[in-house]
């Protein structure tokens, strides 16, 4: 008889924490904020996570990172885009190095067109930001080049995914650099 108290109390304190970590997981998730005091009980974020992925604004645009060479007559190659997102896969789940390359260039990108509004009028100070360096960086050495390449060139463009009806966009245009 005693045990049985004991069952039944421990797995109805059992239910009792798992459905007050549920409350505050899903009351933590409220795009407002309301109810961001929770987060003072766990500032880390390691028991009540925030799933709020894509808030305040969704993605509704694919950005692009496309790469040309100039040649030593001042020839362009034609445009070429360079870490396109891979179709995902069943195995994607457990494995999938390639992703962490994607990301940095999707952070990248991001980075520098959200900052862009704030360096229009000094076009040159973008050149020394972090996602810029990043962009270059990966357009200068991890992208195949024409053997007679002497200068390298990025553009970031947009495009709406799979909606073909509307137009890619250009969102900025680099400075072409010299190859390394």
């Amino acid at each position: 008889m005693v045990n049985t108290t004991v069952a039944k109390a421990a797995r109805y304190s059992l239910y009792a924490v798992l459905g007050t970590w549920l409350a505050a997981t899903f009351v933590s998730q409220d795009p407002t904020r309301k109810f961001d005091k929770i987060r003072k009980f766990d500032p880390t974020g390691s028991l009540i996570p925030d799933w709020r992925f894509f808030a305040p604004r969704p993605g509704m645009h694919d950005y692009h990172l496309l790469v040309r060479d100039e040649l030593p007559d001042g020839e362009t190659t034609p445009w070429k885009e360079v870490c396109q997102v891979e179709e995902r896969k069943w195995q994607h789940f457990f494995w999938y190095p390639g992703r962490r390359a994607e990301k940095v260039v999707t952070d990248a990108v991001s980075g520098l067109i959200m900052m862009q509004p704030d360096l229009k009028d000094r076009k040159e100070d973008v050149q020394v930001t972090v996602p810029y360096l990043t962009l270059l960086n990966y357009a200068t050495h991890q992208v195949k080049h024409h053997p007679e390449t002497k200068r390298v060139q990025f553009l970031i463009a947009t495009s709406a995914g799979y909606d073909e009806s509307e137009e890619p966009m250009m969102l900025f245009l680099s400075n072409p650099h010299p190859l390394p």
